[in-house]
């Protein structure tokens, strides 16, 4: 184990050098730099927050009783409140709490467990649902080559957080590619979580499976959803998500609601990194 960790040490050494040595990489720091000053001196935080809230009405979610729910429950589990100094929560956080007021829901499948956070707080606002969730195992070469995970230090944390997350009895956690998710469950449900892969073609196959196996009447939602067709690409989000949600709207002629993930100016300002949680409601 000392030996993988000097040599992920060695690495990044080398990568810093470089980076150290690279014009490209001073330029792209200076666009960057630039690129934020533009956008964040033209962003309206109220008028965001007001077009938000609005957004909420419409869709016929009370953004302030889901606001209490969610914050009683982030007490509970001795997190900060939501929208805090210290809080990192999404939105979709608020809005399983919206869910939670409008339907009744017995039935969860979430696609990307992580290290089990999300389902955690699923198992806390949906408290009579069964919950599937599934992530990759661990020899797939996904999992192994991101979010650190390389690391064995860090793995063995990000394991024991994961394994005390799902704790529940509730909670059925299955290590498989979601590639093959159809031939895992036989079921539907009445709420499908989608926070897997946010590239094509992972992202394709998670949309197109998450509504076959969505009840009628169920929800389905998915996290990191950039609506700029130039939007930022990296290993981990693109705008491929908005594009098949996209394809789906126009052929099943369900509707679909993009609320922003994050409204501060760092997270929205700029377009092109802008991300947004979709909401389908299958009729």
């Amino acid at each position: 184990m000392a030996e993988a960790f000097n040599s992920l040490e060695t690495n990044r050494k080398i990568k810093s050098m470089n980076n150290f040595l690279d014009f490209g990489f001073y330029r792209k720091k200076v666009r960057r730099y630039w690129g934020k000053l533009y956008w964040n001196r033209r962003y309206d935080l109220d008028r965001v927050r007001e077009l938000e809230r609005r957004r909420f009405e419409n869709a016929g979610f009370s953004f302030d009783d889901a606001l209490k729910q969610l914050n009683g429950i982030l007490r509970e589990l001795g997190k900060p409140e939501f929208g805090s100094k210290n809080g990192i929560g999404s939105i979709h956080w608020i809005l399983f709490c919206c869910i939670s007021q409008v339907s009744s829901i017995k039935s969860i499948l979430e696609i990307g467990t992580f290290d089990g956070e999300t389902t955690l707080l699923l198992s806390k606002v949906f408290p009579d649902a069964d919950i599937v969730t599934f992530d990759l195992p661990d020899d797939d070469p996904i999992f192994t080559t991101s979010y650190q995970r390389e690391d064995p230090n860090y793995l063995k944390e990000f394991k024991t957080n994961q394994q005390n997350n799902l704790r529940d009895d509730r909670i059925e956690f299955i290590k498989k590619n979601s590639f093959f998710l159809p031939a895992m469950v036989d079921r539907n449900f009445d709420l499908i979580w989608i926070d897997g892969g946010h590239l094509y073609p992972e992202v394709s196959w998670d949309i197109c499976n998450a509504y076959h196996l969505c009840s009628p009447g169920g929800w389905i939602m998915c996290d990191d959803v950039m609506l700029n067709e130039r939007g930022y690409r990296d290993g981990y989000v693109s705008p491929d998500s908005h594009e098949i949600l996209e394809y789906v709207r126009k052929r099943t002629n369900e509707e679909v609601d993009y609320f922003l993930k994050r409204e501060t100016a760092k997270a929205s300002a700029d377009p092109r990194k802008r991300k947004h949680v979709a909401v389908l409601r299958k009729s």
